[in-house]
């Protein structure tokens, strides 16, 4: 005897052909934003199915109604498992009995998780391009509210049907499904009127159970429920452009039951505008309020289906009666014997909420959790070697992010933490294009990266070798674009080489607008390639405690707009190898404590108005009046000699030693220049122990102005300098012991003699 499934209540079609499973009973459950899930009992005399032609496929459920019309339920095959025998059947080995799990096509995405960054799209936007990727296009949005774009929005670690889930449940969109021979249609909603009246079911009647015989589906059990639920949900978020603004929203319960606020209060609301957390915080206070009446039924309508509503008819309480009610969830039972074809066994068990509240699904999806820090690499358009915007912000390409293409489309604008920010001062270091960052999540959301620290890599290694150079410690920054330059800021901490270095690849300003002080123990040498200026508004003041070496390579001009005083309390040479001219626009006078000694080719001396010598009580005057000489004795071409005169000898200077080339950037580098004085001049300054050099010449005479140099028996120089008018020259500070004297300049010309 072969077994059809024509005229059965309940029936299979299956692509393995007709008849070739036969559906002896299911089991299952369906809802408002759930998967719904159907096992069923099925027979075959085939013991050899392919399970390859089942799982996957696409099946659909037959159910006779009351009014002889069909209900349909289709699904795809997500499990399907093999036994012999049992139930109706005894053990009779003609008959294989299988069993199988039909499951929507939105189950498949709880087969496949991903982690990727979605852009400038809404919610509707990001969940239709998950599904056509993934080739499935039987839904339908039928949506009343507008969703606006989100900047940035991360599925991490989570299936694609989690992400979907979890982003319909913070928008407060139900989904349920849209059931016909062959296909199942998804239908997403987020208004009450999209829950149409149920298809062959529009009315139920309500009567127990033994009240007389049933011609109908009808309802068999009915509880009413209600609960205390919060009267106000109140959200706040913070807008780091907007700072000072307050993003409160908050939205009281129309409904209200049982004494107190009982306010629910959160943060972050996840929104960065007013509007928008008054909307979420509308949707929060409605996912609450469905909470509040909840209608637990039992009934033979083998027509309901969840996400649609129906009018309730013949309850004992009168407020009940004729008010429509929205199907939340329902768990369907039904079981068919093989001998009478009409021998049905079917229940439900349902879950509904008054039509006139809302349905927002509750939040049951977690949104995953970044544990930790995670790095990422900063990106940018090609070609650029810095890239932000003007709060300082960047953007990265994570190393979990396969479709992002290292540019900037890889990431949303990311905050950077900076060791101080303030109204516009603080520290600012921009991270560039292929530096490595540290990326934090505030608390774990991957919608919310913040950038709090950078690292180097294999590539981007630190700017000296380590650990050989490991107690330098700098600020290093590159020339961009192109490179090639840089400007640093870097200590050296190696004891006894401790350094600061300072390089500026081009401009270095310096501004203070107080008082600059500087103390420099040792050394200051300072190179200028090309000019140097100074502008000093007030007074400058320059005290040398020994000697002073200007060496000036071409002209040297000076203008005094007052008064100059100059006193040189030892000689005073001056050599002015071409010529020499002095002109005193007013009264004009030179004393001399010993002898004045003028000597030249020819000299004149012209008065415009008169000319005057005089000594003692005697003088000769010279004028327009004549020449008049007067004295006690006025002697003329009657013999005695003229006073001698000696040309005092001139003072060579010193030549000015060569500075110290500072550092450049390679560790270590640098010439220390000239030294005029030993490392320990200055701890020897305090001894007590000197030398006194006098030179004179065969006659006795001073020699003044001869460089001498004072060496020790080891060859070190102790002292340099030059011998004053006297020919005279004191060094102190020296230790006791024997030394060498020597002036080189005579040195040289007596082997140049000899």
């Amino acid at each position: 005897m072969a077994y059809i499934q024509e005229n059965r209540l309940i029936a299979i079609d299956t692509p393995l052909g007709k008849d070739v499973l036969l559906l002896a009973e299911f089991h299952g459950s369906e809802g408002i934003s759930r998967l719904f899930s159907f096992e069923l009992n099925l027979v075959s005399e085939n013991h050899n199915i392919s399970f390859a032609d089942i799982v996957g496929k696409n099946v659909t459920l037959s159910i006779i109604l009351a009014d002889a019309s069909v209900r349909y339920l289709n699904g795809v095959i997500s499990r399907f498992a093999q036994g012999r025998g049992g139930g109706d059947l005894g053990g009779d080995p003609r008959f294989s009995r299988y069993r199988a799990t039909m499951v929507p096509w939105l189950w498949l995405l709880t087969r496949t998780a991903d982690s990727r960054i979605f852009q400038k799209l809404s919610v509707p936007d990001i969940i239709e391009k998950v599904f056509k990727e993934q080739g499935f296009n039987d839904f339908k949005m039928k949506l009343q509210s507008g969703y606006a774009e989100r900047d940035y929005c991360v599925q991490y670690r989570e299936t694609d049907f989690a992400f979907v889930t979890r982003l319909l449940e913070e928008e407060g969109i139900q989904y349920f499904f849209e059931h016909e021979k062959g296909k199942h249609t998804l239908i997403l909603a987020d208004s009450p009127q999209e829950n149409k009246p149920c298809p062959h079911q529009s009315t139920a009647r309500y009567q127990l159970s033994g009240e007389g015989r049933m011609e109908e589906d009808v309802i068999t059990g009915l509880d009413r429920m209600q609960e205390i639920r919060p009267a106000k949900y109140t959200l706040n978020d913070f807008n780091f452009e907007i700072p000072n603004t307050d993003l409160k929203a908050n939205v009281p319960s129309s409904h209200k039951l049982g004494p107190g606020e009982r306010e629910i209060y959160d943060y972050p609301g996840m929104y960065a505008k007013k509007n928008e957390g008054d909307r979420l915080a509308r949707i929060r206070m409605e996912e609450e309020e469905a909470q509040i009446t909840t209608i637990i039924g039992s009934s033979s309508c083998r027509a309901f289906t969840s996400g649609y509503r129906f009018s309730l008819t013949s309850f004992f309480r009168s407020d009940m009666n004729n008010k429509e009610y929205v199907l939340a969830t329902i768990e369907h039972g039904a079981e068919q014997g093989w001998e009478d074809k009409s021998d049905l066994t079917y229940s439900n068990r349902f879950t509904c909420i008054p039509f006139d509240i809302p349905f927002r699904p509750p939040r049951l999806t977690p949104k995953p959790v970044v544990h930790g820090s995670q790095t990422a690499i900063v990106v940018g358009p090609k070609g650029d070697e810095i890239y932000t915007d003007e709060h300082g912000r960047v953007k990265v390409q994570f190393h979990w992010d396969r479709e992002g293409k290292k540019d900037e489309n890889s990431s949303c604008w990311i905050r950077v933490a900076q060791v101080w920010a303030g109204a516009s001062w603080g520290a600012m270091y921009i991270p560039r294009i292929g530096q490595e960052v540290i990326v934090d999540f505030l608390e774990g959301d991957p919608d919310r990266p913040i950038i709090t620290g950078r690292v180097y890599h294999g590539m981007n290694k630190p700017p000296y070798p380590l650990p050989a150079e490991k107690t330098k410690s700098t600020i290093k920054s590159n020339s961009s674009q192109g490179g090639e330059g840089f400007n640093e800021f870097r200590f050296e901490d190696k004891k006894g080489e401790e350094q600061i270095f300072v390089h500026a690849e081009r401009d270095m300003d310096q501004r203070v607008k107080n008082d600059i002080r500087e103390w420099v123990g040792r050394d200051r040498s300072l190179i200028v390639k090309r000019d140097n200026f100074e502008t000093i508004e007030f007074d400058r003041h320059l005290n040398v405690t020994r000697d002073e070496m200007t060496v000036i390579g071409r002209d040297r001009h000076l203008k005094v707009a007052g008064k100059e005083a100059t006193e040189v309390a030892g000689s005073r040479s001056i050599t002015v190898n071409g010529d020499m001219i002095e002109v005193i626009r007013k009264s004009g006078s030179v004393e001399a404590g010993g002898d004045y000694y003028i000597k030249g080719m020819n000299v004149v001396i012209e008065g415009m108005t008169g000319l005057t010598i005089k000594v003692g009580g005697s003088f000769v005057t010279l004028n327009s009046g004549g020449v008049f000489i007067s004295g006690p004795l006025v002697n003329i071409n009657s013999g005695g000699a003229a006073l001698s005169g000696v040309a005092g000898k001139v003072v060579a200077p010193i030549a000015a030693l060569l500075a110290a080339v500072a550092a450049d950037a390679l560790p270590g580098k640098g010439d220390k220049g000239e030294q005029r004085h030993k490392d320990d001049d200055e701890k020897n300054k305090d001894k007590k122990s000197w030398i006194e050099i006098e030179l004179v010449d065969e006659d006795g005479k001073p020699v003044p102005g001869e460089v001498y140099k004072v060496t020790l028996p080891d060859g070190e120089t102790v002292a340099t300098g030059t011998l004053d008018e006297k020919g005279i020259a004191r060094i102190e500070g020296i230790d006791p012991g024997n030394c060498k004297i020597t002036f080189p300049n005579l040195d040289k010309d007596a082997w140049a003699k000899a």
